[in-house]
């Protein structure tokens, strides 16, 4: 034989190894691409799994794969949609977008399925192919985001009209929901222009960022006016002579119009509520003030919007009014009187409720007709392993009673609870005691009942 045949020969058979070798690693997993898959069209994933169960894990890496090509496309679009809808203007909204763009892939990918596997003998490896129609899931996203921003153009469209109607709460209500609906469909957007050939056209004029300034314009129109109850003495225990009175409009229109049902908010110097009036067809809200010592020379009148947060709280103390004041020494006087077991709480009780009492515009006299007794309770101990070692926790409970010691009668009694954390249960004890916060709305309400 010939060194041409037998050279012939050899490189007849190297020749068909390789290509049974090679026929074992499939050429799309070697090189991402697919002759019935074109990319312009979809996202190829591939994996491979050993072992027990290796047509379950290749096909369970295939489509993370996927996922991973999508999250990294995803995380250029974050910045094009910030840019488009100017969402770093609220630092709070364009961390919230970020969060919820990188978690969206995990939360809405669906619909990459595996068309094709291939076993490796020689290695027992198991591999799969994964493809995502882009198109199609594109397409499913444009659905909802067409039906979010329509629904979003429909409450600002409305949200107008209330304006035009002196509806301030409805109008704000309405902006606030058509923001979060937004909010909400962004990071969808980002995932929809990941995917897509085009991205998805919303209005810039509805962003996030834009309907946060359509509600400040809204609440910059706000003129609250006084309208009596300026320049009165109260003293502690009673009512102010009259209620305070304000009429709230809308300016910008070709008059101003007075807002229905809105709610003002009465307050004293440090923002803590006294209570809040409903305006009515006129715009006028009037509030009946207790006198207390904390209100001291002022009373402030604000609009009360708890859908907006503390976002807009500068835009609703701008158009704040306030009502001089002057608050008296009441009639009475308290003494303090502690019915506690618990030795090592006693001071302790006595000044958080003498200091209650003082802050609403009391004195303390001991030999008071009206007495406050203290009585107070804990249940028994609850052990915490802390790093420190064993630690104790103690629910505590106190009860102030309100009697008159003239006519032996109880006048009433309010309530309050607190929690304490210590190393000794008697630390734990006097801690909850010094925690203990009573409402001053309801002291006031029990002092008042003390009359000479």
């Amino acid at each position: 034989m010939s060194a041409r045949s037998i050279f012939a020969i050899i490189f007849g058979v190297l020749s068909f190894t390789n290509t049974i070798v090679g026929a074992q690693v499939p050429q799309w997993a070697l090189t991402h691409k697919h002759p019935n898959y074109p990319t312009q069209e979809f996202i190829l994933g591939v994996g491979y799994g050993t072992g027990e169960k290796p047509g379950e894990t290749a096909k369970r890496l295939a489509q993370s794969d996927v996922a991973a090509q999508v999250r990294v496309k995803v995380q250029t679009e974050i910045k094009n949609v910030q840019q488009t809808y100017e969402l770093n203007q609220n630092q709070e909204a364009y961390a919230d977008f970020k969060i919820k763009s990188t978690s969206i892939v995990d939360e809405e990918l669906t619909g990459a399925e595996i068309v094709e596997t291939s076993m490796d003998s020689s290695t027992s490896t198991m591999y799969a192919l994964a493809v995502l129609n882009k198109s199609r899931f594109a397409g499913a996203i444009a659905a909802e985001l067409m039906a979010g921003w329509n629904q979003a153009a429909e409450l600002h469209s409305a949200a107008q009209d209330f304006l035009k109607q002196g509806k301030l709460n409805e109008a704000v209500q309405n902006l606030l929901e058509a923001r979060t609906i937004i909010a909400n469909l962004l990071p969808k957007q980002a995932l929809h222009d990941a995917v897509a050939v085009t991205p998805y056209l919303g209005q810039p004029s509805l962003g996030p960022s834009a309907l946060t300034s359509s509600i400040r314009d809204a609440l910059s129109k706000v003129r609250i006016e006084k309208k009596s109850g300026d320049n009165q003495k109260g003293k502690i225990g009673e009512k102010f002579p009259e209620p305070f009175v304000v009429q709230v409009s809308i300016t910008g229109n070709e008059k101003p119009l007075h807002t229905v049902g809105v709610t003002v908010a009465f307050m004293n110097a440090s923002g803590e509520s006294l209570g809040e009036a409903i305006a009515d067809a006129n715009g006028v809200a009037a509030f009946s003030a207790q006198v207390r010592g904390s209100i001291g020379s002022q009373v402030r009148a604000r609009l009360s919007l708890p859908s907006t947060g503390r976002e807009f709280a500068s835009n609703l103390n701008s158009s704040s009014v306030l009502f001089r004041c002057a608050v008296l020494d009441a009639d009475v006087a308290f003494a303090v009187k502690i019915e506690v077991p618990f030795a090592g709480a006693n001071e302790v009780l006595r000044s958080v409720v003498s200091s209650a009492v003082t802050r609403v515009g009391y004195h303390i006299v001991d030999m008071s007709r009206f007495v406050l007794k203290v009585q107070f309770q804990s249940a028994p101990p609850t052990l915490i392993d802390g790093m420190g070692g064993t630690l104790f926790s103690v629910a505590s409970d106190m009860t102030i009673v309100l009697a008159d010691k003239v006519s032996n009668r109880l006048l009433g009694s309010v309530t309050a609870k607190s929690k304490g954390v210590a190393k000794t249960r008697e630390d734990a004890l006097v801690k909850s005691a010094r925690d203990l916060k009573i409402n001053e709305q309801d002291l006031v309400s029990l002092l008042e009942r003390a009359k000479n």
